[in-house]
């Protein structure tokens, strides 16, 4: 079953779907949030996320995707997007999903795509509540990261008029400002929990050096397993049905072995 559902913040209404799978009554299902990424919604490029998480369902995960605020359905502009904002919303969006009854709290997971990746990283090592993390294809330098999408010209004309155009939606300075407040690469080696990441070879968005640069770290770490998978020839937003279907092949197979062995 699939639930429109609104997730009230201090200054925003979030556009959100809940999907469902059958259960009993006072059954626990282990539990998904998606965090889409830069300029992107809860659907995703060619819909990989409602696809995506409606495998999930079927396999028995209940599964949340959402639209941080100025993105998709979501109240707010986007030129008042700031990352800082989009780490409490999915703190927000976690409070509501733990929320649902047929939930298990102890086993909950945060994906992220690109930017949304840096997000969930970031907010995986100080929320005990995530307990496995998958990033695609993710974010490690903000800033930077988000700067070379943008490109420099149009950084430096949005510091002067507050507010910049990128394929249609308008940047606001202070997302650039905001982007420099969180640093996953030097904190993710806080979150003890199992790690996937996805990164496609042919990636032009945001270097495939970010999950080598992630792995590094994570594998270094005492407790929690992490694995790396390179998809041969796969672009930013895995924009073909066969690696849409080997991204998701590839998640599917991790989780059902995860769900075998212990966070440490």
């Amino acid at each position: 079953m699939e639930k429109q559902i609104i997730i009230h913040t201090h200054n925003h209404q979030l556009s959100g779907v809940l999907h469902l799978p059958l259960c009993k009554e006072n059954e626990k299902k282990p539990a998904i949030v998606i965090c889409h990424g830069f300029i992107g919604s809860k659907v995703g490029q060619h819909r990989i996320f409602v696809k995506t998480a409606r495998k999930l369902c079927a396999a028995g995960f209940v599964v949340l995707r959402f639209d941080f605020s100025g993105c998709g359905e979501s109240t707010g502009e986007y030129r008042e997007v700031t990352i800082t904002q989009q780490l409490e919303e999915t703190r927000i969006a976690i409070d509501v999903l733990i929320s649902q009854p047929n939930v298990d709290i102890e086993k909950i997971t945060l994906v992220g795509h690109s930017l949304g990746g840096a997000v969930a990283g970031s907010v995986a090592t100080v929320d005990k509540r995530i307990h496995q993390l998958v990033l695609l294809s993710p974010v490690a330098n903000p800033f930077e990261d988000i700067l070379q999408i943008v490109g420099p010209e149009r950084y430096e004309k949005c510091l002067v008029e507050n507010v910049v155009n990128y394929e249609g939606f308008e940047i606001g300075k202070e997302l650039f400002l905001s982007l420099s407040h969180i640093r996953p690469l030097e904190n993710i080696q806080k979150f003890q929990g199992n790690v996937l990441l996805i990164h496609g070879s042919e990636d032009e968005d945001t270097p495939l050096e970010n999950s080598y640069q992630y792995h590094s770290i994570l594998d270094k770490r005492l407790a929690g397993k992490c694995e790396l998978h390179i998809m041969k020839g796969t672009d930013h937003t895995y924009n073909s049905p066969l690696w849409e279907e080997e991204l998701q092949t590839i998640l599917m197979q991790w989780l059902a072995r995860m769900e075998a062995l212990p966070s440490s």
